[in-house]
């Protein structure tokens, strides 16, 4: 393929994968079992797959964008490569564009003629797969791919939904059975890791981070089952579910959801752009940390309705308007009820807890980031640098870029 070609392919595969959709270059005479993850090898069908996707050469044509959608309901596109001898396809997906409900996927066993104890496996396929409610982002991607390939609007684009339909019902016997053992096995695995997920949360709630750990070493050692054959698919897998599992217990631990769901939000995005397994792990420890962090500084269940929504107002504005007058017309209070009653029930004033919250605030940016010391001074609402200076010694000690070395 021509090299003007490759950086504008390698560039929209590279955004493609980041949208955790799978993408594969497919040469004659490769096998094309992964292109559904063996989903249909799983419920026991051999068949062409290259005749199934269209992707045979001696079916497919050139300039061509194929978008196709089977039983299953995954969402493929594929084409040919111009300048390629070897007659070379590139094949996205599979992808959803709705999660399958409980009830599709015991009709489609039923429809298939395959028992229902397949319908673990046929979830645990689903869970895996991207969702695009709306896919149209996807194929403008493709379609500029292809202006850049066959030029402007010189190629067509061909819907291949619904066909080549492929009857399992007659593979059944192929389908191996669980045995006995292996479903006792399971339980008792599955039984120990729910245990262990308890006492995660349990410790999280109450922002133990050495425990958490702990606890956390254990359950990594459990054999949460590969759901794909991709390791680094897999830990992020992992990774996500101890998301979950911790956000949970710091909401427990009585974080307002506000903090949970930026929290969250970071991690989601960091896990998917996570490069290697190493990394993976590391997010694991930060995850443990940080969300334990969040409950000994953020644990708001121990104050009553106003106070909590006012130190969830404080941490969301800093860089806004937060005098007395201000936080009570927002909590609809006097100010001066407002004032004695965070007073008695945090220990601390007002302008004492914002003063807090700032200067914490902005030695962490100080650390963590290379922002001018004028723009963490603005973010965190101080419109006169020099002033935020003096403060920031009155409080720690030192200044703003010694903090930095």
């Amino acid at each position: 393929m021509a090299n003007k070609y490759q950086q504008a392919l390698d560039f929209t595969l590279s955004i493609l994968r980041r949208l955790r959709l799978r993408t594969y270059l497919v040469h004659p005479g490769d096998p094309l079992t992964g292109i559904d993850d063996e989903l249909r090898k799983l419920l026991g069908s051999e068949f062409d797959y290259a005749d199934a996707y269209n992707i045979a050469a001696h079916r497919s044509h050139p300039r061509t964008i194929y978008k196709s959608f089977d039983q299953f309901m995954c969402h493929y596109i594929h084409f040919y490569l111009p300048g390629t001898k070897s007659e070379t396809a590139v094949v996205i997906g599979p992808y959803l564009t709705e999660k399958p409900t409980q009830e599709f996927g015991l009709e489609l066993l039923e429809e298939l003629g395959l028992p229902a104890t397949i319908y673990p496996q046929l979830i645990e396929y689903y869970t895996v797969l991207p969702v695009f409610h709306d896919p149209a982002p996807i194929f403008a991607l493709v379609s500029t791919l292809g202006e850049k390939l066959w030029g402007d609007t010189a190629f067509d684009v061909i819907d291949v939904y619904h066909e080549h339909q492929i009857d399992l019902s007659t593979d059944v016997s192929a389908v191996a059975p669980i045995e006995q053992e292996d479903i006792l096995l399971q339980m008792q695995q599955v039984e120990e890791r729910y245990i262990l997920e308890n006492e995660l949360m349990e410790t999280v709630s109450k922002g133990l981070t050495s425990q958490a750990e702990v606890v956390m070493y254990s359950l990594s050692r459990q054999s949460y089952r590969q759901r794909t054959h991709d390791p680094l698919r897999n830990m992020k897998n992992y990774c996500v579910i101890s998301n979950t599992i911790l956000r949970k217990a710091a909401q427990q631990g009585g974080v307002h959801p506000f903090h949970l769901d930026r929290t969250s939000g970071q991690f989601a995005r960091a896990i998917e752009g996570a490069p290697t397994l190493e990394k993976c792990g590391t997010l694991v420890r930060e995850m443990i940390r940080t969300y334990c962090n969040l409950v000994r500084t953020h644990a708001e269940d121990q104050y009553s309705s106003i106070i909590q929504k006012t130190l969830t107002y404080i941490d969301a504005n800093l860089s806004g308007d937060l005098s007395l007058p201000t936080l009570a017309d927002r909590m609809q209070v006097s100010p001066s009820y407002l004032s004695a009653l965070f007073r008695r029930e945090t220990g601390k004033t007002l302008t004492d807890r914002i003063s807090e919250v700032r200067m914490a605030t902005a030695l962490k940016l100080l650390k963590d980031t290379r922002l001018q010391v004028q723009t963490i001074a603005q973010m965190c609402g101080f419109t006169d640098s020099n002033y935020f200076g003096r403060q920031f010694k009155r409080y720690y000690g030192i200044t703003p870029l010694q903090s930095r070395k």
